[in-house]
């Protein structure tokens, strides 16, 4: 090919990308989609600079003609503490996992043990097993598959026992709040000097919005979070803390030996994101936990057993459908991408039901989804999970999908 068809190619590619996820009802747990606000103020020009820095003080610059560019972060992490009502941020860490990596690495020391989420992100265990042969160990905590939630006695027991500098906390499967405080208690009996990480990436916009717990005021030393997922705002990481030698040692810990240039494109669009949940954050949460609860509903009095059902199925944008009776959790997730069905398969442990989906409403909520489109959005579920020919699932899919025609929740 020349290179004019090599370039069409490229476009005809983006183009079908583009017309095959508007015509799919995306459920996925960890997307969104930023509003027409937002996506405006991505600033390509700022993705051609540097702006690294030094420690926390945004004016340490390692390059010269950063004047706007620092004035630019500092504006947003003005807006970030004034949401949060924390001192403290960094959005150096270009994604979730770099930020619970960069505040893992921070805080611990030679040889210490962590206590972390199993179905988390695993910060400690993933550095104890990488080529760098870090001296940590890492420990599972032990989890509520019933209550889709820590397992509180039994993890006190174990920070009784191994008295751990790190816990982790946080899930990729976070239906509810989780026990800040209780845990923090146990562990200034336990290890003083010990430090509460909590991952808040799959609920930071709920936390925003004042619908989920506050981790910082119930005890948590540090909250790690990506910035995209119910935050809807452009894809990169942040680190808030209220401890400034904690933010001085994760920002040593960022710079220069996991970050450089920090995709500066990102920080305009994530201060325009910070206005809008100041301005619609309470009733967006409201809406997408309301959303989640009348999806998890119907879903029930079709048949489908829910995870947590009598805890009221979830308090966040997270569902866990229990599939047993139609297949393994891959393949269901595979046969509703077949229908036009966006979703995730995941297992569980054998006494909750062992197959199950993981599915988020966020996305739907944000393009205008309601509580009274959730029978309809059940049905299509059922449907491709029952075998149903995919042609036919798919036309149903669409005629729900166009009932999402327009962002909400915006200052545009």
């Amino acid at each position: 090919m020349n290179p004019d068809q090599k370039i069409q190619k490229l476009n005809s590619l983006l183009t079908n990308h583009h017309v095959y996820r508007k015509n799919c009802l995306n459920l996925i747990a960890s997307e969104n989609t930023p509003s027409p606000l937002v996506a405006e103020l991505f600033d390509e020009g700022l993705s051609q600079r540097y702006g690294s820095y030094k420690g926390i003080d945004l004016n340490q610059r390692t390059y010269k003609g950063n004047r706007y560019i620092a004035e630019i972060e500092t504006y947003t992490h003005e807006l970030a503490k004034e949401l949060f009502d924390v001192k403290y941020v960094d959005f150096r860490p270009l994604s979730g996992n770099i930020a619970g990596i960069a505040a893992t690495f921070a805080l611990g020391e030679p040889g210490f043990t962590a206590l972390e989420v199993d179905n988390g992100h695993g910060y400690a265990q993933k550095l104890a097993e990488s080529p760098l042969n870090v001296d940590i160990k890492s420990i599972p905590i032990p989890w509520d598959d019933d209550r889709s939630n820590i397992d509180l006695p039994a993890t006190v027991e174990l920070i009784e026992k191994h008295k751990p500098k790190i816990v982790n906390i946080g899930s990729g499967v976070f239906l509810f709040p989780q026990p800040v405080s209780e845990l923090k208690s146990a562990m200034r009996q336990a290890n003083p000097e010990s430090y509460l990480i909590y991952d808040a990436a799959h609920v930071i916009g709920l936390i925003a919005g004042g619908r989920f717990q506050s981790p910082l005021a119930e005890g948590a030393d540090v909250v790690i979070s990506s910035t995209h997922k119910t935050l809807a705002g452009p894809q990169g990481g942040m680190i808030l803390t209220n401890d400034k030698s904690i933010a001085e040692r994760i920002g040593d810990s960022l710079y220069p030996l996991l970050m450089s240039n920090h995709h500066l494109s990102r920080l305009p669009a994530l201060a325009g994101t910070f206005v809008e949940w100041m301005t619609c954050g309470a009733a967006h949460a409201d809406a997408i936990v309301a959303n989640a609860k009348a999806l998890g509903s119907a879903l029930e009095k079709r048949g489908v057993p829910m995870l947590a059902a009598e805890l009221g199925f979830t308090e966040s944008h997270t569902l866990i459908p229990i599939v047993d009776v139609y297949g393994e959790g891959g393949e269901m997730a595979n046969r509703l991408e077949a229908c036009h069905i966006i979703a995730g398969g995941m297992s569980i442990s054998a006494e909750a039901g062992t197959n199950a989906l993981r599915l988020g409403v966020q996305e739907v909520t944000r393009w205008g989804m309601t509580t009274e489109d959730a029978p309809a959005i059940a049905d299509c579920i059922v449907a491709a999970l029952s075998g149903k020919l995919p042609e036919k699932v798919k036309k149903r899919v669409k005629q729900v999908v166009q009932r999402f025609n327009k962002i909400q929740f915006t200052l545009t």
